[in-house]
């Protein structure tokens, strides 16, 4: 199943701190720290606010003007790399 169509929650083992227009995410379970962009940091808000990854596909698309194929590629391996650190679990 694609990634973008699993609805997607924060782990309540994830906790952040912002710095800036940066995030820093740590899972508490593992001690993994994961450091977001200010785009990683949009997604990580828009997750935060309820939104599916498919919901989100279009929001990136209008906010950065970037090709819908490509903000797909990137998002699946950004959700799938919180996925794998645990940072996100199905919803």
């Amino acid at each position: 199943m694609d990634i973008l169509d699993i609805p997607l929650i924060p782990s309540d083992q994830a906790i952040e701190s912002s710095v800036g227009d940066e995030t820093v995410l740590l899972n508490l379970a593992n001690g993994t720290y994961y450091g977001l962009d200010p785009v990683g940091t949009r997604i990580w808000a828009l997750l935060k606010e309820d939104h599916t990854p498919r919901e989100i596909v279009p929001l990136l698309v209008a906010e950065y003007e970037v090709e819908t194929a490509v903000i797909e590629n990137d998002l699946r391996r950004f959700l799938t790399d919180l996925q794998t650190h645990g940072i996100v679990v199905s919803g």
